[in-house]
């Protein structure tokens, strides 16, 4: 993606307006609007770091020279976080197809405050990864960090519920303006799960996998 549409994305999950944007930054709505539609390339540097600094993510992820929280990754091992805050685990998810989505409490676990790109950790919720469809990127155990957003780019590992019940993590596939999507497992074992027509009515994106934990 280009900056123009990396800010929109950013103010979008973060539920802010181009007007209040500005604000924050100290520019007039129709610079933001200028920005997000790239009509304005040279962005002055000052601007650019307010703008890193509110949405959380650094200069370079906001120009577009990496990939921010849009991977999901693993906190290695040795890591030690300067800021923590601790978030319950708060169920179950299956990466397989069939299991029904549950809300128990499952424990806590301390999250490095600097992946609450939003500065608000209700916005995020923690899960543990259930069964091996996403095998070898997610196992059984791993707990993963999920941005609630209602919805999702295709191609984004993301937690969707369908059937009314069930809750799975998988890659989401689709098209625009097109009345199907598809849930993709990355093990080759499982078949891919595709859902189309009056079905997607049963269908909820739950949020998108921005970190794995994995004990190690």
């Amino acid at each position: 993606m280009n900056m123009g549409d990396i800010i929109k994305k950013l103010r979008i999950e973060k539920g802010v307006t181009q007007e209040e944007l500005g604000k924050v930054i100290g520019v007039q709505k129709s610079a933001i609007r200028k920005y997000e539609s790239g009509m304005v390339e040279n962005i002055k540097r000052s601007s650019i770091k307010k703008l890193a600094d509110y949405f959380g993510v650094s200069p370079t992820y906001l120009l577009g020279y990496e990939d921010g929280e849009e991977n999901a990754t693993t906190l290695p091992k040795n890591a030690i976080p300067t800021e923590t805050i601790t978030m319950p685990i708060i169920g179950s998810i299956a990466a397989g197809y069939d299991f029904e989505a549950i809300s128990d409490y499952e424990g806590e676990l301390p999250v490095p405050y600097s992946l609450i790109k939003t500065g608000n950790p209700d916005d995020y919720f923690l899960l543990r990864v259930k069964g091996d469809s996403m095998y070898p990127r997610f196992i059984e155990g791993d707990k993963v960090l999920v941005f609630k957003t209602p919805s999702v780019d295709s191609g984004t590992i993301a937690v969707i519920g369908y059937n009314g019940y069930d809750a799975t993590l998988k890659i989401v596939k689709y098209r625009q303006g097109e009345d199907w999507l598809d849930l993709i497992p990355i093990n080759p074992e499982y078949p891919t799960k595709h859902i189309e027509g009056i079905d997607l009515q049963d269908c909820r994106v739950y949020g998108k996998v921005v970190y794995l934990f994995r004990e190690i």
